[in-house]
């Protein structure tokens, strides 16, 4: 567990070094943010609700999902990819430590430092532009601390088994593009699936992505009830587990056919 703990630690400290990167990156996130909650000032006009959730709330949505999406950044995929194409990787899996567990390690420490670095900021900044994003209750900011947990592996196991991919593929290209695209439109990042027709939305809600935007966010805001948090998070628990156990399995079985480009 300390060599986990050492990654994470380095990882931190080589993120606290890169300022212009964090600088331009709070400043591009703080735009997005403003563009954002001004498009849904305009659409509500200054009052009513839809599904239920009122302006105020989908501020505070917008918010929040600024600064988790500045939390869930993963490197898995592109440390897989990379460690392929030179052939580091058959090196990487002879190592006394899990490689994955190393690769987790490296992205728990990047995410500490995002916190500090980017999170903390936008949330100030977006209080002096909109107020203070509050939950909707401390019971409910403590559901959401869970269910981001949980949705944060849930995030973590998809973009690794994507990272798989690069043992046949040798590059990721294209379909690192389109897992970007799909997670933005379908977790709910951009807009709250309750926007979209009840039909497709049902379909959408039984799928992984949900968990790691939609259903944090819906709970932050109060949008659910005690019973459905509880069967939710259940859901999510189910899509964790899932994921881990398809990860676990390929990975075995591409490390058993691994092939050596370059390196």
């Amino acid at each position: 567990m300390k060599a986990y703990l050492f990654i994470s630690k380095i990882r931190i400290q080589t993120a606290l070094t890169y300022r212009f990167n964090v600088i331009s990156t709070i400043a591009i996130q703080c735009l997005i943010m403003y563009a954002m909650s001004c498009f849904w000032i305009a659409a509500y006009d200054g009052g009513g609700t839809v599904s239920g959730v009122s302006q105020r709330d989908m501020i505070t949505y917008t918010t929040i999902s600024v600064i988790m999406g500045n939390l869930l950044t993963m490197g898995v995929q592109d440390r897989i990819a990379r460690s392929v194409r030179s052939g580091s990787v058959a090196l990487d899996l002879l190592k006394p430590v899990n490689i994955y567990g190393i690769y987790l390690a490296e992205d728990l420490g990047d995410c500490a430092a995002a916190f500090f670095q980017k999170a903390v900021p936008l949330l100030l900044v977006g209080t002096a532009l909109f107020g203070f994003p509050a939950p909707a209750s401390a019971v409910h900011f403590l559901f959401f601390l869970l269910s981001f947990a949980i949705g944060y592996l849930v995030n973590w196991f998809l973009a690794a088994l994507l990272g798989l991919c690069a043992f046949k593929t040798l590059t990721l290209g294209p379909l690192a593009n389109a897992k970007g695209f799909i997670m933005r439109l379908l977790s709910g990042s951009i807009f709250p699936l309750w926007f979209f027709p009840s039909g497709f939305r049902r379909v959408l809600e039984l799928l992984p992505f949900m968990n790691i935007y939609q259903l944090p966010l819906g709970i932050y805001i109060g949008q659910y009830t005690t019973i459905e948090i509880l069967l939710r998070t259940l859901l999510q628990v189910f899509w964790c587990g899932l994921l881990w156990l398809l990860f676990d399995f390929l990975q075995k079985k591409m490390a058993a056919a691994i092939l050596i480009q370059g390196g």
